[in-house]
């Protein structure tokens, strides 16, 4: 029972939920992103430079009818995406080029790519969901290394990604189906890895746009034999805030560093050396004000070392190793009143995470129609918890209104290790089917779980142009050491969570370039832990001192849904492609089966990009979906004890409401000049360019008294308006 009191006859706004502070923060935050109007010098003046349109190299019916194709670059997992340097592969959906030129929002690897099929995300965070699964069960690999919450600013559900879009050479995504040479991930794959660099002279990038100042430095060494890479960005949120005047006393600052030294010991064998470092700080000072902003000051350090080695041994063994090292800090400082200035609240949060990993993949080519794949993994790691909190609550006992205390003060060091190893064989059974059954192996110390997980996938190639593929395994991924909710009191670890996927696509490719794909799955989940939300407050910094902290304790979920995808990117002048989606994500939660919070039941993505001109390069992105499912609260008047007055509330089915259809359209502008010394290119964005007011759930909720009148006043809330932004980068 949640309560606020007010004298009868009065009129007293008797307590604010909070949403609306920090949701508008948010908003604000990110929509200090283009604080100016677009005014880029796409004049004349320079003479111009061709876009590179990342054009194959051959054509599209020489790729796809070559008689002869290892066995070990088939592909046999349905649901992947890959983007490239060039179109040379059958899942390369999108050149790098392509990716850098369609409209995005903070030019952001992760906001980009969520137009990809399967994928799902809302306007303030980068983290995308993966046919309706968080974020969080998605293995995230960047140059051969696991990330672990790779997002800046966090307080923020992880507005931006620390990958750096401009260095990224490749992506590789599977969205459900995946091999046995990945686990301890339920819903899907990420891989990324950084540019190649083969040429004789050094090559430097420097970039400034409304989000971001960012630098990039490659060259060789060692006659070729050696390459470097170095990346650094600074985010200027902080500054556009005070630039565009915010009334809001809030400075976030992030940045991100990534390195890479890469030698070449022969022809076959290849080592390299890499560090990614990622840093953010945020402070919100209340100023004396006595409304429900407490006090935030917060850190958050990512910081990974790791070597990574990859080679051959002939034709019939190759592999890659890496060892690497990673440390996380997470520092989060709250003080303040909150429920209208009456109540007390502090906060301390401080963890720590300290890991080392190697990792070892084998391939050997038995003969023409089978190879072995196998490998193994382990990983060490120690979590550290400091957690202290302080919370005054109203309470209602037996007809009299009253304030509690919460208090959690928890001091934890817990270590654990996990282990794994799998084998998986790859037969061609005929020309045209090639399986690869497999079976990997996992255990975690630290929570006493351990188990098999056999899969297997299957592609059967109808023709040189259509390809079947298929798809079933079982998947487990436990608790993370620095996934206990010490805010909630949860001081032990949950036994690992399985899925169980069956996935089953088709691939068409028509001679006028024309991709087809169409695709339908199934995800069963069980031994579902217990977790904490805020369904009215999604966006609030301190979610552990709201009244709507509701544990969710599922007992089984499922996601079903079919997937067509159609692209032609063959036109050097024209490319598009069209997506459509029907999907289901939902837990079962005290017999009712509950949608999850983003879940999208319909959802429809358009993309151009048109070249009129070689400098010049035009793109438009469009997207439909049907609302996000939202939690009611209703408001309610009670009489004390002493005959006055109170509004209690009570909050309806969990996902029970939905928002109105979300659709917004994206637009770009890219210009290309060659200039005296190197290459400088200038674009425009603007996001949701006809001003789309997208709701999700309540912006503003309360009620008070008035008269003897409950008076309750609710405000949707809203995802991002207009947003235009520009930038400019030189190459030299």
């Amino acid at each position: 029972m949640n309560i606020a009191s007010g004298e009868p006859g009065s009129s007293v706004v008797c307590l604010h939920h909070g949403a609306a502070s920090d949701y508008r923060i948010a908003r604000l935050i990110l929509g200090r992103l283009a604080l100016c109007a677009a005014a880029c010098a796409f004049g004349a003046g320079a003479a111009p430079a061709p876009v590179d349109q990342g054009a194959p190299r051959g054509s599209a019916a020489s790729s796809m009818e070559e008689p002869v194709v290892r066995l070990d670059k088939v592909v046999v997992t349905p649901s992947q995406y890959g983007i490239a340097e060039e179109r040379i592969a059958p899942n390369v959906t999108l050149t790098s080029t392509e990716l850098e030129t369609l409209p995005q929002l903070g030019e952001d690897l992760y906001r980009t790519i969520t137009r990809l099929p399967g994928l799902t995300g809302n306007d303030f965070s980068a983290k995308f969901l993966v046919r309706g699964a968080p974020n969080n069960q998605l293995l995230a690999r960047f140059d051969g290394v696991d990330l672990i919450e790779p997002f800046h600013l966090k307080d923020f559900d992880g507005s931006l990604s620390i990958v750096d879009l401009q260095t990224i050479g490749s992506v590789d995504l599977v969205t459900g189906g995946f091999t046995t040479e990945y686990g301890d991930r339920l819903a899907g794959v990420l891989t990324m890895e950084t540019q190649e660099f083969a040429r004789p002279k050094p090559l430097t990038t420097l970039g400034l746009s409304v989000t971001n100042v960012r630098a990039t430095n490659q060259g060789e060494f060692a006659g070729g034999d050696g390459q470097w890479m170095v990346a650094a960005r600074r985010g200027y949120i902080d500054l556009a805030v005070k630039l565009g005047g915010g009334e809001i006393d809030a400075s976030p600052v992030y940045y991100d560093f990534s390195s890479k030294v890469e030698y070449r010991l022969n022809p076959h064998q290849t080592l390299s050396l890499h560090v990614l470092y990622a840093n953010d700080t945020y402070q919100r000072l209340q100023n004396g004000r006595m409304d429900d902003d407490p006090d935030l000051r917060s850190s958050y350090d990512s910081a990974y070392l790791w070597g990574r080695w990859r080679g051959d041994f002939g034709e019939r063994l190759s592999g890659e190793g890496v060892l690497s090292f990673s440390q996380l800090d997470w520092h989060r400082n709250g003080n303040g009143l909150l429920d209208g200035g009456i109540h007390r609240f502090t906060l301390r949060d401080d963890r720590r995470l300290d890991t080392a990993g190697l990792r070892q993949d084998w391939t050997l080519n038995l003969t023409g129609r089978a190879l072995i794949r196998t490998g193994f993994e382990f990983k060490s790691g120690e979590a550290r918890y400091d957690y202290d909190l302080l919370r005054d609550l109203w309470s209602l006992s037996n007809g009299n209104l009253l304030t509690t205390t919460r208090t959690v003060d928890y001091r934890l060091r817990l270590d654990g290790d996990y282990a794994a190893a799998y084998f998986a064989p790859r037969l061609q059974l005929g020309a045209p089917l090639v399986i690869e059954p497999g079976v990997r192996f996992e255990r975690h110390s630290y929570t006493n779980d351990s188990g098999w997980s056999p899969r297997l996938n299957a592609s059967l190639a109808l023709g040189p142009r259509t390809t079947v593929r298929a798809a079933w395994g079982i998947y487990e991924q436990a608790q993370g050491l620095q996934e206990l909710s010490m805010q909630d009191r949860e001081t032990t670890f949950h036994p690992a969570e399985r899925a169980e996927q069956r996935v089953l696509g088709v691939s068409h490719q028509l001679a006028s370039g024309l991709a087809l794909r169409l695709e339908a799955y199934e995800r069963l989940s069980s031994r579902l832990r217990p977790y904490w939300e805020n369904p009215i407050d999604p966006f609030n910094v301190f979610p552990e001192a709201l009244y709507d902290r509701t544990k969710i304790s599922p007992s089984r979920g499922r996601a079903r849904g079919i997937e067509l995808l159609a692209e032609n990117r063959r036109n050097p002048r024209f490319g598009w492609s069209a997506s459509y989606t029907y999907a289901v994500a939902e837990e079962d939660v005290g017999g009712r089966w509950t949608p999850r919070m983003w879940d999208q039941r319909h959802t429809f993505y358009a993309d151009v990009t048109y070249a009129p001109a070689p400098h010049w390069q035009l793109s438009a992105s469009w997207q439909y979906h049907t609302g996000w499912p939202f939690t009611d609260i209703n408001y309610y008047l009670t009489t004390l004890n002493d005959g006055s007055l109170i509004y209690s509330w009570t909050y309806g089915p969990l996902g029970g409401l939905r928002a109105p259809a979300y659709h917004r359209l994206d637009l770009r502008a890219t210009r290309t000049y060659r200039v005296k010394h190197g290459t400088l290119r200038a674009f425009v964005d603007f996001f949701n360019a006809y001003n789309r007011r997208n709701e999700i759930g309540y912006d503003s909720h309360y009620a008070y008294i008035q008269q003897g009148r409950l008076i309750v006043v609710k405000t949707p809330g809203r995802m991002l308006p207009i947003l235009p932004s520009f930038g400019l980068s030189w190459e030299f």
